[in-house]
């Protein structure tokens, strides 16, 4: 699987990939909500309604199809202004896929502090433009944070910016190129990838290079190793084959920062910083069914160090 990260597109819901929903999907998502605003954490969307709710299918000529199956999407509208969005199943027992509050939430098991970096434009030879890519991005994020909290060294000369810490982080991956033939950026631009294995080594080699003294390793995705990981008060980087939140009709093999967890609707939820989400806070968090992660980057301080 391919992971790749793009520049923002702009908020929309292509018509043609979506059913307006005229049956049960809306009971069962208005069930969903309440649940959700019944945390603590959500008093302040206490009223919210669920708006504009459809059945959206995968786009059925993506270049890379991941086979994920039609879910209904709905937008969340909260009674102060607030927005957010939400999936939940088609079929089954119609349980919540994955929402998003767009707004900064005070969350139980959540690690605060890491900089939400949105993929930007790179020009290469030539004047074309290319994506920094979702696994760079990502994982400069993540390192920033630690560089904020423990160890400041691993900035180096070379790392004043995020930006500066992704082009780093990206010149030591081998970046793969793929055209946007679908429509994930709002400009066609080239889309860029590279694998999370990869991208272990990269941040294991980068911290040693700057002498900070950390484990980085990657493993197969269990909801107990990211609690566990979460409960020390270290990020993770995580892999998945999510949709495109503003984009539900696109899919692909993504990379994110994993900051949290919770429970909602008898389902795990991991709380993610998505590289590829336009939101009005940058603290807003994308809540996402457990299931559909693989792997798990962990960086973990040595003793001592």
């Amino acid at each position: 699987m391919r992971y790749f990260i793009l520049v923002l597109g702009m908020l929309s819901m292509i018509t043609t990939h979506s059913q307006v929903v005229v049956d049960g999907g809306q009971e069962r998502g208005h069930a969903i909500l309440k649940e959700i605003v019944s945390q603590n954490w959500a008093r302040d969307w206490k009223g919210a309604k669920l708006d504009a709710v459809q059945l959206v299918s995968q786009k059925k000529d993506l270049a890379h199809p991941t086979g994920l199956p039609p879910v209904w999407v709905g937008e969340i509208k909260g009674p102060r202004g607030g927005k957010g969005t939400m999936m939940w199943d088609q079929g089954g027992e119609g349980r919540i896929v994955e929402f998003t509050l767009d707004a900064k939430l005070e969350i139980k098991n959540v690690i605060s502090g890491i900089p939400n970096l949105q993929q930007f434009p790179i020009e290469e030879a030539g004047g074309k433009v290319i994506a920094s890519g979702c696994v760079p991005t990502a994982a400069a994020s993540v390192v920033s944070f630690w560089v904020d909290k423990k160890f400041p060294q691993w900035r180096g000369e070379d790392g004043k910016t995020l930006v500066d810490i992704t082009r780093r982080l990206r010149a030591r991956l081998k970046m793969a190129a793929f055209p946007d033939t679908d429509g994930f950026t709002s400009n066609g631009m080239t889309l860029a990838g590279a694998f999370p294995h990869d991208l272990a080594r990269a941040i294991q080699a980068d911290a040693k290079e700057k002498n900070v003294g950390v484990d980085c390793r990657i493993t197969r995705f269990s909801i107990e190793l990211l609690k566990e990981e979460i409960k020390a008060g270290r990020p993770v980087l995580l892999s998945c084959t999510v949709r495109v939140p503003h984009k539900p009709h696109l899919s692909w093999g993504h990379e994110m920062a994993g900051v949290g967890w919770t429970k909602i609707d008898g389902v795990n939820l991991v709380g993610v910083m998505d590289n590829f989400h336009p939101t009005k806070h940058a603290e807003t968090i994308r809540w996402i069914r457990a299931d559909v992660f693989r792997s798990l980057i962990s960086i973990r301080p040595r003793k001592g160090d």
